[in-house]
């Protein structure tokens, strides 16, 4: 049974930290096919913060830029978006088996 949740845990922490890198690559993408001076910064800028405070931050100012991406940046946009949401799977997967081991799991075979 520990042996699962420790497995359960770094599924959700792979989840974790590959959603981070998906959306600072997508960041980083939209700035430059927008012309922002410093694309990688705002990369990882927008995976900063608690309560992403960052990518919030990021989403309002990039609104007087307009965008012109290349049809190659809009397959890796979309790829990087389903890499996203299979790291999304990953995190609710996991944090699900959590959930039902701590519940389910110290229960008597009867």
């Amino acid at each position: 049974m520990l042996v699962i949740m420790i497995v359960m845990v770094f599924v959700v922490l792979l989840g974790a930290f590959s959603l981070a890198y998906q959306i600072y690559r997508l960041t980083e993408l939209d700035a430059r096919c927008r012309g922002l001076k410093h694309p990688k910064f705002w990369g990882f800028f927008s995976i900063g913060g608690q309560n992403s405070s960052g990518f919030l931050l990021y989403l309002i100012g990039r609104k007087k830029y307009p965008i012109e991406m290349s049809e190659s940046d809009a397959n890796v946009m979309s790829s990087r978006k389903q890499k996203a949401g299979v790291s999304l799977c990953f995190i609710a997967v996991g944090a699900i088996v959590l959930v039902l081991l701590g519940v389910f799991g110290n229960l008597p075979y009867t």
